[in-house]
């Protein structure tokens, strides 16, 4: 590991590429940080002003490549001020003459290349079209995206006075060459970048379960981390297909992926469980498997908690009911019955009369009051316990089975609490 005080512009110097890895989420900092960054600059906007102001340190990792194109590293920690500066530099570029300007591109793009090696800076995959855009197009993004926020902010605030003097455009330029430093941080082979990143992140924006498991996943996938090597691969066709088919609903999906197989996950240790669930012998390719049956039933589970996803209205009914009633605890249970339905391993029928059955057996103890502590438990124990053969009889008679807070009220005790 080497560290080195240096202007952050030498980020932006030289053929170089600074690569932003999957692991990290798209950009995230919001009005109060870009105000900070503004004022440090125009700290030391005047002439002749205090020396250099230092941003902290910026920690990156060299990426192993074939022997053309341009020097790559990994961005492990700094990619918000790095993004950040970026836009700084697009909206000076497209406020000063053609000559500045063309200087101003020399430290967004390599000139001499083009495709994945062009950008200085290339975003993760979240931001990196709408990034492309606006550094290579002058494109500003019409979508409401966090860097075209960031861009009209600072284009703003680009057309204010300082002390009573319109802000020169050029000044701000020399301003952030001279004056702006940060400890530069490589790392050796032997480092761990993941490793560091979990790290460091303790001081940053916390990270939610499901971003755990995503950098997890996708540094298991390390052998190749620039732009479409493996690492990008397994992002595109695992990772992002599950990610876009749940959203929000990603840590809970994750959790509920987990207790299809009987384990008994809070949403606070989804990652401990997925870390059980994928274990580090776990090779590659079997690992690839499991994450494409990941995102395949990623897109059953889309439809639990967007139930209008759903084709079959039937289908559709009875999922709008599950919502409507707040019965997430049966989600292992339905992403068994989705996947034997997929399959073929089940008729339709019995499929449906399935979903009527835990419809039922959820309403009647509703009705009558039957406490739910439960209910987690049993639906968890019957996701474990699965088997698609005579699946009406076999989900029923476990349903009939329960006593106490596990019953299923009959038609006689349901009419009579229905009446009372």
């Amino acid at each position: 590991m080497e560290a080195n005080p240096v202007r952050i512009i030498k980020y932006f110097d030289g053929t170089n590429q600074s690569l932003i890895p999957l692991f990290q989420r798209p950009y995230t900092w919001e009005k109060d940080k870009w105000a900070v960054f503004w004022e440090d600059i125009m700290a030391h906007y005047d002439p002749g002003g205090s020396g250099t102001h230092f941003m902290g340190a910026i920690v990156s990792f060299p990426v192993k490549t074939v022997p053309v194109g341009v020097n790559k590293h990994l961005v492990i920690d700094g990619q918000q001020r790095l993004t950040t500066l970026a836009i700084i530099l697009s909206v000076l570029r497209d406020a000063v003459d053609i000559k500045t300007a063309e200087r101003i591109d020399d430290y967004l793009i390599n000139r001499h290349y083009d495709d994945a090696d062009r950008l200085k800076l290339l975003p993760t995959h979240g931001d990196r079209e709408v990034y492309k855009r606006l550094i290579l197009e002058r494109a500003v993004s019409t979508n409401p995206t966090r860097i075209r926020t960031a861009y009209e902010y600072f284009r703003q605030r680009l057309k204010e006075n300082h002390d009573g003097v319109p802000i020169d455009p050029l000044r701000v330029l020399e301003t952030i060459e001279q004056s702006l430093q940060v400890v530069m941080i490589n790392l050796g082979d032997t480092d761990d970048p993941y490793l560091i990143f979990e790290s460091l992140n303790a001081k940053g924006e916390p990270l939610t379960q499901a971003d755990l498991v995503r950098n997890y996943v996708l540094m298991r996938f390390r052998h190749s981390l620039e732009a479409g090597g493996e690492q990008d691969r397994i992002y595109e066709t695992c990772w992002r297909p599950l990610q876009d088919s749940v959203g929000s609903g990603l840590t809970d999906f994750l959790r509920h992926y987990c207790m299809k197989d009987g384990a008994t996950v809070e949403k606070r240790t989804v990652y401990t469980a997925i870390k059980k669930l994928l274990p580090q012998m776990m090779d590659n390719s079997a690992l690839e498997a499991e994450l494409k049956d990941m995102a395949r039933l990623g897109g059953y589970y889309a439809r639990f908690i967007d139930p209008s996803k759903e084709a079959d209205v039937e289908v559709r009914r009875r999922l709008t009911a599950f919502v409507e009633l707040d019965v997430t605890t049966c989600y292992p249970l339905l992403l068994r019955l989705f996947d034997s339905r997929s399959r073929q391993a089940i008729a339709d029928v019995d499929f449906k009369t399935c979903l009527f059955l835990i419809e039922s057996f959820v309403v009647r103890r509703s009705i009558c009051a039957v406490p739910t502590n439960s209910l987690g438990k049993m639906f968890t124990q019957w996701s474990k316990d699965y088997r698609d053969t005579e699946v009406v009889n076999w989900l029923g008679t476990k349903m009939a089975k329960g006593s106490g807070n596990a019953r299923w009220p009959s038609i006689t005790v349901l009419k009579r609490n229905i009446l009372m």
